[in-house]
C-alpha cells in the first residue's frame, strides 16, 4: 500500500482541488468570476466585488446544450466543460475547450465560435491573434546559459521586445514583421534586456511611452567558460558557457537606452562597471529619468541613481553600505527582488533596507533625501505588491510568535501606523483586483487547507470563504495531518522552525526512520508553512514520508526570512552552523517524539542542500546514517554564487578552506549516493569532484548519472531519482 501512496503523491493537484482559485476580472470591475469543483462537475461562479455575494455564473445545462448545439459533440462531464474564463464584454465570456475557442452571450446563450486562422496565416504569423501573442523565443541568462523567455508587450501595444542572435529585436503587432534595434552583439559582447517569465516580478525595459528600451551590453571576454559534453546522438557534440569564479573576472554590464525611432543610443553614464552589478528599476511616469541601481562586487555596498534618458547623465541619490552583504546575486541576477521601486507618481523611491537589523520600507524623494520610515519593528518586510495615492501594501512576516507565517499589511505613504490586513494563522498569497480596491486571500497552514477570502483593501472581509480547497481525494489515498514544530538551535537559545510530515498510516506506537529534506543555503527558506496542496517542496517532504518515515524540513540559522543577525550567520563562514544545527533539531525532536528512530536517521538535498546535506553526514555521524544527494555544489572556489558571503579567496581565504568539502571525504562513515545531470555545467564537476575524492579515500559510495539533465531533472529523470533514492534509504535505514 505504501508504494501505492508514494506514487498517488506525485501528483497533488489531483488529490488537492481547488486549492486556489483563477480570477476573471470583469470590464467594468464589479464582477469576479472563477470556476471551482472537479472535471466532472465544475460550477462557473460570479461575485459582486461590492458586496462579495457570489451567485452562479451561468446556467450549466443551457450552456452545455448551447455548445453541444455548436460543436454536435457533448461536453464532457456533467458540469462547466471549461477549467477558466475571461469576461469578453458586457455579457459575453471567452473559454478555451481544448484547442477550441468559444465565445458565448449568457443572455441569449448563443456560442460564437473566433474563425480559425487560415493555413498561411498560421505558417507566416498573419493573423491578429498570431501577431499580438507572445512568443517564446530562447535568450542568455548569466551563468545558465540559453533559457526560454517571452517577449514583452511595449505599453503602447504597438511591439513585441525580446533578444535574437545576441541583438534587441522589436516585432510590430502591426504587421508582424522583426527589426534588430542593436547588429553589433555577439556571444562574447552581446545585447540583452531584462528577464521575462511567467511568474517572475515585473520587469524594467519598455519606457512607459513605449518608444525607448533600456538595454544591457554586457562583456564577456575573460570570464572563464565550462564545457559542457552532449553524448547521445550519433555525434558527440559539446556548448560553452561562461561561468565566472570566485575572484575571477566577472562579465562587465553597461546600460543604454536604445530608441525605437532610430535615434542614436544613450549610455548610462555610470562609468567604470567593472566588478559591479548595474541593474535598471524603473523608469519615471513621464520618461524623463530612469532609476538604476548599481552594487558592488562584494554586494555590501548599493548606490541609486537617477539618470537622464536623453543624455544619460547620473544623479546619486542615496547609497547603503554594510557590515555584510546588502543584496545577494540570487536576488540581482536571477528573482528580480531589488528592494527597490517607484511610487506610480514618479515622485518617490521606496526602498528595503536592513540597516536596523530587520528588512523595513524607507521612502526617498528624487532629491536623495530620506522622507519618511515607514515600517519598523522586530519582524521583516517581504515585498511590495502594489502602491496605490495613499498606501504601500506588502507582505510580511509580521507576526513575530509565528515568524514564518506571511501576512499582508499595509502603511500610509506619508508615514504612520502599519495596519496588517489578513489575520489566522499560516501564509497568506494575494492578488489585487486590477483596480485595487479589493483581494483575493488564499490562506493556508500545514494543517489547514487552503481557502480564499474576498477583502477590501482596507481588509474587511466581504466574502470570508468564496472558496475551500476539497482534499477529500487525498484523505481516500490516506492521509496524515503534518505538523509545525519549533526546536533550539544548536547555541540552546535561538528558536529554530520547521514541517514535520508523516506516512498516511501513522501509528504513534511504531519506531519511524527520519529523513530530512535540507537545503541551508543563505538564498532561501525552505520550510513551507502552507498546508502541501501544490508541487514543490512540501510536497516532495510529503511524498517522502508515504515511504514509510518522518520526513523533516528545517530552516537553520543562516537562512533569511528572519532577522539579519540570524542570516549573517552565513557571512564569511558558509558552513557556519547548519549541520550543527540540524542534528541539534533532530536529537530534540527525538526527546520530544518517541515514534521517532534516532538511530536510522537520513537526509537528502540538491544543490546547496546537497552541499549541507554530505556535511551532516560527515560532521554529525552519531545522528546521519545515510544520505541522497543531487545537483551538488560541493566546491565554493567553482561558482561566484559564493562570494556574497565569502567574499572572494584572495580577501578570505580561510573562509575557503572552511567551507572546503572535498577534504572531508576521508571522513565519511555513513552511506551516500550523488545523483547529477551530465549537461549541469554548475554541478557536474562538483560531483566527478567529490566521486574522485572518495575513491582516493578507499570511500564506497554509489553514483546516479542523469544523462543531459541540467540543475533540474526533467520528469522522467527526476521520477527515476525518486526510485534509486527509496531504495537506497530502505536499504541503509532498514524499512
Amino acid at each position: 500500500m505504501s508504494a501505492t501512496v508514494h506514487a498517488a503523491y506525485s501528483d497533488l493537484p489531483k488529490l488537492v482541488r481547488d486549492a486556489g482559485l483563477l480570477p476573471a476580472w470583469s470590464l467594468d470591475g464589479k464582477t469576479l468570476g472563477f470556476v471551482s469543483g472537479s472535471p466532472d462537475d465544475r460550477q462557473a461562479w460570479s461575485v459582486d466585488l461590492a458586496t462579495g455575494n457570489t451567485s452562479p455564473l451561468l446556467d450549466v445545462e443551457r450552456l452545455r446544450a448551447a455548445l453541444k448545439a455548436a460543436t454536435g459533440v457533448t461536453p464532457a462531464g456533467t458540469g462547466v466543460p471549461f477549467e477558466a474564463f475571461g469576461f469578453a464584454g458586457p455579457h459575453l465570456i471567452a473559454f478555451m475547450i481544448g484547442a477550441d475557442s468559444f465565445v458565448v452571450d449568457l443572455e441569449t446563450y448563443s456560442v460564437i465560435r473566433p474563425p480559425q486562422p487560415s493555413p498561411i496565416d498560421t505558417m507566416f504569423g498573419l493573423s491578429a491573434e498570431s501577431r499580438s501573442t507572445p512568443r517564446q523565443y530562447k535568450r542568455s541568462l548569466p551563468m545558465v546559459g540559453q533559457v526560454d523567455a517571452y517577449e514583452v508587450m511595449s505599453p503602447d501595444g504597438r511591439h513585441l521586445l525580446s533578444t535574437q542572435d545576441y541583438n534587441v529585436s522589436v516585432r510590430s503587432t502591426y504587421d508582424g514583421r522583426s527589426r534588430l534595434l542593436t547588429t553589433d552583439g555577439t556571444r562574447e559582447v552581446e545585447w540583452t534586456v531584462d528577464w521575462s517569465f511567467p511568474g517572475t516580478p515585473p520587469v524594467t525595459n519598455w519606457s512607459p511611452r513605449g518608444d525607448r528600451v533600456a538595454a544591457y551590453r554586457v562583456d564577456h571576454r575573460s570570464v572563464p567558460e565550462v564545457t559542457t559534453v552532449h553524448q547521445l546522438s550519433g555525434f558527440e557534440d559539446t556548448t560553452r558557457h561562461h561561468f565566472p569564479r570566485p575572484g575571477g573576472v566577472l562579465e562587465q554590464y553597461r546600460l543604454f537606452l536604445l530608441d525605437l525611432e532610430g535615434r542614436p543610443p544613450v549610455e548610462i553614464q555610470l562609468g567604470d562597471t567593472r566588478d559591479t552589478y548595474p541593474v535598471f528599476a524603473g523608469w519615471l511616469p513621464d520618461g524623463s529619468e530612469v532609476v538604476v541601481l548599481r552594487m558592488s562586487r562584494d554586494c555590501r555596498h548599493v548606490t541609486v541613481f537617477a539618470a537622464d534618458a536623453t543624455t544619460g547623465a547620473v544623479r546619486e541619490l542615496f547609497s547603503e553600505t554594510g557590515e555584510t552583504f546588502v543584496r545577494i546575486h540570487h536576488d540581482i541576477y536571477f528573482n528580480r527582488k531589488l528592494g527597490c521601486g517607484l511610487t506610480p507618481d514618479g515622485g518617490h523611491v521606496l526602498w528595503l533596507s536592513e540597516r536596523d537589523g530587520w528588512a523595513h520600507l524607507y521612502q526617498y524623494d528624487l532629491q536623495g533625501e530620506l522622507v519618511a520610515r515607514l515600517t519598523s519593528g522586530e519582524w521583516p518586510v517581504d515585498a511590495v505588491e502594489r502602491v496605490d495615492g495613499e498606501h504601500v501594501y506588502f507582505t510580511a512576516h509580521h507576526d513575530q510568535a509565528r515568524p514564518y507565517d506571511v501576512h499582508l499589511c499595509r502603511v500610509p505613504l506619508g508615514g504612520g501606523a502599519v495596519e496588517r490586513l489578513t489575520e489566522g494563522e499560516g501564509v497568506h498569497r494575494v492578488t489585487f483586483a486590477p483596480n485595487g480596491e479589493t483581494f483575493l486571500d488564499t490562506y493556508s497552514s500545514v494543517r489547514t487547507p487552503p481557502v480564499t477570502a474576498l477583502r477590501r483593501n482596507d481588509g474587511a472581509v466581504l466574502n470570508a470563504e468564496l472558496l475551500a480547497a476539497d482534499i477529500t481525494p487525498l484523505q481516500v489515498v490516506g492521509y496524515t495531518d503534518a505538523e509545525e514544530f519549533r526546536v533550539k538551535a544548536a547555541d540552546g537559545e535561538t528558536d529554530l522552525w520547521g514541517v514535520m510530515y508523516k506516512p498516511h498510516d501513522f501509528d504513534p506506537g511504531k519506531k519511524y526512520p527520519v529523513i530530512e529534506w535540507i537545503y541551508g543555503g543563505p538564498q532561501m527558506a525552505v520550510a513551507d508553512h502552507a498546508f502541501p496542496a501544490l508541487p514543490g517542496r512540501a510536497g516532495i517532504a510529503l511524498r517522502l514520508a508515504q515511504l514509510g518515515c518522518i520526513a523533516i524540513v528545517l530552516d537553520a540559522r543562516g537562512t533569511p526570512g528572519r532577522s539579519k543577525a540570524f542570516h549573517d550567520t552565513a557571512a564569511q563562514d558558509f558552513f557556519g552552523v547548519v549541520a550543527e544545527d540540524h542534528a541539534a533539531a533532530i536529537r530534540e525532536l527525538a526527546v520530544r517524539h518517541p515514534f521517532i528512530d534516532v538511530d536510522r536517521v537520513g537526509v537528502t538535498g540538491g544543490s546547496w542542500g546537497a552541499y549541507f546535506g554530505f556535511r551532516c553526514l560527515v560532521d554529525e555521524p552519531d545522528i546521519y546514517k545515510a544520505a541522497a544527494v543531487f545537483a551538488p555544489a560541493f566546491d565554493p572556489t567553482s561558482c561566484i554564487l559564493y562570494e556574497p558571503y565569502l567574499g572572494t579567496p584572495q580577501a578570505n581565504p580561510d573562509g575557503y578552506r572552511r567551507a572546503d568539502i572535498l577534504v572531508k571525504a576521508p571522513a565519511l562513515t555513513g552511506a551516500l549516493l550523488i545523483a547529477g545531470g551530465t549537461s549541469d555545467h554548475a554541478t557536474w564537476p562538483d560531483a566527478i569532484k567529490m566521486t574522485e575524492a572518495l575513491i582516493r579515500a578507499g570511500k564506497d559510495h554509489e553514483f546516479v548519472p542523469l544523462p543531459e539533465q541540467s540543475h533540474g531533472f526533467g520528469s522522467v529523470h527526476d521520477e527515476y531519482l525518486v526510485r534509486k533514492q527509496a531504495d537506497f534509504f530502505r536499504r541503509h535505514l532498514g524499512f
